[in-house]
């Protein structure tokens, strides 16, 4: 699985922001394709059982690793190979995933790497961090590794250093006067059931990740749970290479944000980004990036100008925004 995954690095689209390339055209049908991508890979490797059929909606997938009993929230016994799914609002909820990718790497720092597909319109490795993972889906590979014991939530009956942490937490936040020792019972679950009727939660007593996110906030004194804080590529001099990756995406939207867009600088080619470039450039923003936007871009930059995003348009956007004037 992930061989075929790293082969696939690189793979972009035609032209950027169409949703288009041979991934797309083998799924059947042109749209966000980062979990066409996962499918994609697991078909090529022989895994397309192992991930439980070809899925394209992030969601449904998510679902499906969860009515299979391989599914765990939060990062928690993660490993390489497993099917990571992201929630860029910080939610941690499955209604609202927005991307996937195959968990490469899982290292000490906490940081996770990742090859995902439609990141910045290609397939590329991600550093990733356990604040934007709902959790992740363990698929049937012969050789799969046990899931850990539970699925990453806390309830009636879970026991361990998770509990304890969180029963010393209700202490700290709600006054609860929980012995701390690591057994979810019935005093702890109604502790639960106080903290998140509080904070507006769905009072069901299980701690998942909406109660821990909130538990965070809490702590620090707040009433709302805390977005996630995005990681972007550092400031500083663009390498002129004509790869649109990454550090060129959050250059872009630093300067986009000099022009008032207000984006969220993440290294990331999603809508808004491209609603602000368009926005920026005067022509519709649809979200799209076709012909009519690539033009555009291409005549402010000084490139040649055909309407196809390529490596040489990459290279003269990466020349304008070293030197001020993008």
């Amino acid at each position: 699985m992930l061989a075929q995954m790293r082969k696939l690095i690189g793979t972009g689209e035609n032209p950027p922001g169409s949703n288009n390339n041979f991934i797309t055209d083998w799924y059947g049908f042109d749209d966000a394709w980062c979990n066409m991508t996962v499918s994609y890979a697991a078909a090529k490797s022989d895994n397309l059982d192992a991930i439980f059929g070809k899925h394209a909606w992030t969601v449904g997938h998510a679902r499906r690793f969860q009515s299979k009993g391989r599914w765990h929230y939060g990062v928690g016994g993660i490993r390489a190979g497993d099917v990571v799914f992201f929630d860029w609002s910080g939610t941690r909820s499955i209604d609202n995933i927005d991307h996937v990718g195959v968990v490469e790497a899982v290292h000490s720092s906490g940081k996770i790497t990742t090859i995902e597909g439609n990141t910045s319109d290609k397939v590329l490795r991600r550093d990733r961090y356990s604040s934007e993972i709902v959790g992740y889906g363990r698929p049937a590979y012969g050789n799969a590794a046990p899931l850990p014991p539970t699925d990453g939530i806390l309830r009636r009956g879970s026991k361990g250093a998770a509990v304890k942490t969180l029963q010393g937490n209700l202490n700290k936040v709600m006054g609860s006067k929980l012995v701390v020792d690591g057994d979810f019972g019935p005093a702890t679950e109604s502790a639960v059931k106080a903290f998140q009727k509080k904070y507006g939660l769905t009072a069901d007593g299980e701690y998942g990740p909406a109660s821990d996110k909130m538990m965070k906030s809490a702590l620090k004194g707040g009433t709302k749970p805390q977005k996630p804080t995005p990681r972007p590529p550092g400031a500083g001099k663009l390498v002129v290479d004509g790869q649109f990756g990454p550090a060129t995406c959050a250059a872009l939207q630093r300067s986009l944000n000099s022009h008032g867009a207000k984006l969220s600088v993440d290294g990331s080619f999603g809508p808004l980004t491209k609603k602000a470039l368009q926005g920026y450039l005067k022509v519709t923003a649809d979200g799209v990036i076709g012909p009519q936007t690539v033009k555009a871009l291409q005549k402010k930059v000084g490139s040649g100008v055909d309407g196809k995003w390529g490596p040489d348009t990459t290279r003269y956007l990466q020349k304008a925004l070293n030197a001020g004037k993008f």
